[in-house]
């Protein structure tokens, strides 16, 4: 397969538009004190609830470079439309023709003024207290996912699934020197096809939920022996990983198996009726955990596989996010590159049919779990571990749970329980890190 030619990415400031703090102007005022004339702005309308930041976005196409007739204001390679304050005149074209407002006339000056990113480090961002505007680094992203998708289109799974999307993403890193091994699952599906369709270009081995790693370790040791450096490598939902199958995974830890196992966690058995798993968060509404009269759903916490994994000293093993796909692309990469035993990725992949959440809402469901500490994302090799993406300051925990219906019963009661189980993993995984720190220098470790 032909290594593919990717676009250009830029990293940018973005903002959830309306979500701010009601009278919030942090990011304002770290503008002004870094920069002496804010190049950002708030809008609050509290008649309609909305309060919000307003920045310019450095559009692609920027109407703004367009209608300037001096030609002040330019696009450069790195993304940034730039203003040249030296041959601006004032005459505010440019903010008439922004349809986002991210440009304005400074009433001192008379001049245009407008966000530059402040050389890739924005003040604003770093100042804002919720999380809302926020500096996203995209412009390396895609060198990570350079091979071609293996795996055909129109597949059965149900359209917005996380778990298919991960696993695209995980093979346009791995490549084509690889076999796939999954079980009874909805990535099967993809893995494996359907009757006698296949859809996928890799050779790939549907196994039992009972003894994915027992097969992947016999045919890891054939590789070996034939000298091939074809890695072998599992896509197995939480149901197979934490439950069924997961005493031949602890098995092939301690002995340091040759493999590589990704667990996509949907949080339940989500192919054959949303059941609950031992991964379900606490308080999920499942089919076997119901909600009604005595009853609030899963009353156990969920159990923290990878940490379980990390205990076995194992060569590597992180947890990873679909709404975090370079940071997963890295830990990806790490793992390939372990030569002296098996690597483990757990991978959070919200299920939107069985969490009862709108078709697109998958992502944005990730990306709060790791915002709301919900799910931390962090790494370890042979038991020493770090946090790849501290939560200083963490979102409510009322955002994540209002984006779902298996949540929506949570009182505030089921809420506070849920958020002390939240605190309580996010800490245990803090204290490993500083009890256990990381023990691996070098430039491949850099974030």
């Amino acid at each position: 397969m032909a290594t593919l030619t990717l676009p250009v990415l830029h990293d940018t400031l973005t903002t959830e538009w309306g979500a701010c703090p009601p009278g919030c102007r942090a990011c304002v005022d770290a503008c002004a004190d870094h920069r002496a004339v804010p190049r950002i702005a708030t809008l609050d309308l509290p008649r309609v609830s909305f309060h919000g930041a307003v920045v310019c976005g450095q559009c692609g196409e920027p109407a703004c470079r367009d209608a300037c007739p001096t030609g002040a204001i330019t696009r450069e390679e790195t993304g940034v439309v730039r203003l040249d304050e030296g041959r601006c005149v004032g005459c505010g074209a440019c903010a008439v023709a922004c349809a986002w407002g991210g440009i304005t006339l400074d009433p001192q000056s008379g001049r245009a003024a407008k966000c530059d990113t402040c050389a890739g480090r924005p003040a604003c961002a770093a100042a804002c207290p919720t999380g809302t505007l926020r500096w996203v680094e995209t412009s390396g992203l895609l060198r990570h996912f350079g091979h071609p998708d293996p795996f055909t289109k129109g597949v059965s799974l149900c359209p917005g699934c996380a778990a298919e999307l991960g696993f695209r993403m995980a093979f346009r890193v791995i490549g084509p020197d690889a076999v796939v091994f999954a079980a009874p699952g909805c990535a099967c599906m993809l893995a494996c096809g359907l009757g006698t369709a296949a859809t996928t270009r890799l050779p790939s081995v549907m196994s039992l939920m009972t003894n994915v790693p027992s097969l992947m370790t016999g045919v890891a040791r054939q590789l070996k022996r034939s000298g091939a450096r074809t890695r072998c490598v599992a896509f197995a939902g939480d149901g197979t990983t934490a439950d069924v199958g997961f005493q031949p995974l602890s098995g092939a830890a301690e002995r340091g198996e040759h493999i590589v196992y990704i667990c996509y966690d949907n949080e339940g058995y989500m192919n054959t009726g949303v059941q609950r798993s031992s991964t379900t968060l606490q308080g999920a509404r499942t089919m076997t955990t119901p909600v009604g009269p005595g009853r609030a759903g899963k009353p156990q916490a969920p159990k923290d596989v990878a940490v379980l994994m990390a205990m076995h000293a194992t060569a590597y093993v992180a947890t990873a996010s679909v709404s975090h796909p370079e940071d997963f692309a890295i830990k990806l990469q790490r793992a390939l590159a372990v030569e002296d035993g098996l690597a483990y990725i757990h991978l959070y992949a919200p299920c939107h049919v069985g969490w009862q959440a709108p078709m697109d809402s998958a992502l944005e469901i990730a990306r709060l779990a790791v915002e709301t500490r919900v799910f931390p994302l962090w790494e370890a090799r042979r038991g020493r571990f770090r946090l790849t993406h501290p939560i200083p300051r963490p979102r409510p925990l009322e955002d994540f749970a209002g984006l779902m219906g298996r949540l929506r019963h949570l009182g505030p009661a089921g809420l506070e329980t849920l958020a002390r189980t939240v605190e309580e993993r996010y800490r245990r995984v803090e204290a490993l890190c500083s009890a256990l720190p990381w023990e691996a220098p070098g430039a491949d470790d850099e974030q």
